[in-house]
């Protein structure tokens, strides 16, 4: 269609030749091949090469497919070079407006032509968001999967206490568990208080977790530890809001316990050039930090 047309604006097979940089006998055996398949002459070739009637009623419609196909074309290059899409990801609530907030904030300046759509949930729900279709990506701690949804490791987060201000503790550089023995403690994930439960009394039977209360969510956890309701062990990352809840985070020590994260996709399903991008530029900052 591309040698037709060329054919038809410049009225020559030579000339037509040297603008889409083919030789005359190329352009000569193209156009014949497309007369071949249509059933059709699309020429009368003589001392002026002109339109058939079928040629004429034909071009229009060539046209529109070479410009269909150069739309595609142009619209696979922005894509490619990501500078349209759209980018979906789930990630826990706390840790979407702290860690995964900043890489997003990284990621949208250089990329400011791509979408952003972010699904902060409650940790234990990020695989299903996956699952659903709803994110392409999810960064989380780790989770059971399923056959359907696949996790790669992205980085280890030290676990710390979190205490009140005025707590005794906050003066401590570090505090080991057996101190912490006959404490009470906020839950905001019971997921996550079983796997601590589970490292604690691999390391030691006796020590333990007692609840003062549980919540939903990781900020009302820090809100009910500055106010003196209990101590909570919190990510790293919480970090950023300690002086929001008057709260300061301690490392824990005998045994240190780190929780793994992870990056979640629907199984068998290709990434999106976006979320490519978005994913190697996790890696790069989840081993900057250690991870």
């Amino acid at each position: 269609m591309r040698a037709f047309a060329a054919v038809a604006r410049a009225g020559s097979f030579t000339t037509a030749a040297r603008q889409i940089n083919l030789t005359q006998s190329a352009v000569s055996m193209l156009v014949q091949q497309l007369e071949v398949t249509l059933h059709l002459k699309l020429f009368d070739r003589g001392a002026v090469v002109l339109l058939t009637a079928a040629g004429q009623q034909l071009l229009p419609f060539a046209r529109r497919i070479l410009d269909d196909v150069q739309q595609i074309a142009e619209g696979a290059s922005d894509l490619r070079l990501l500078r349209t899409g759209l980018l979906r990801v789930a990630a826990p609530q706390m840790l979407a407006c702290t860690w995964v907030a900043a890489v997003l904030g990284e990621f949208e300046q250089a990329h400011p032509n791509v979408g952003l759509r972010v699904t902060d949930a409650m940790a234990d729900e990020v695989v299903s968001i996956v699952r659903r279709g709803e994110a392409e990506l999810g960064v989380g701690p780790e989770r059971a999967t399923g056959d359907d949804v696949t996790s790669t490791f992205l980085m280890d987060v030290p676990i710390r206490l979190v205490c009140a201000a005025r707590d005794p503790l906050a003066r401590q550089q570090a505090v080991s568990w057996k101190k912490l023995r006959d404490a009470r403690w906020v839950i905001y994930s019971s997921e996550f208080n079983r796997h601590l439960e589970r490292l604690l009394h691999e390391h030691d039977r006796s020590l333990s977790m007692q609840t003062a209360v549980e919540v939903q969510y990781l900020t009302t956890a820090l809100a009910l530890v500055g106010v003196g309701t209990g101590l909570a062990a919190v990510p790293d990352y919480g970090q950023i809001f300690a002086a929001n809840f008057d709260v300061r985070f301690v490392k824990l020590r005998t045994p240190e316990i780190h929780r793994r994260y992870y990056i979640y996709q629907r199984r068998g399903l290709v990434l999106s050039p976006p979320a490519e991008a978005f994913v190697k530029l996790l890696r790069q900052r989840a081993a900057c930090n250690g991870g």
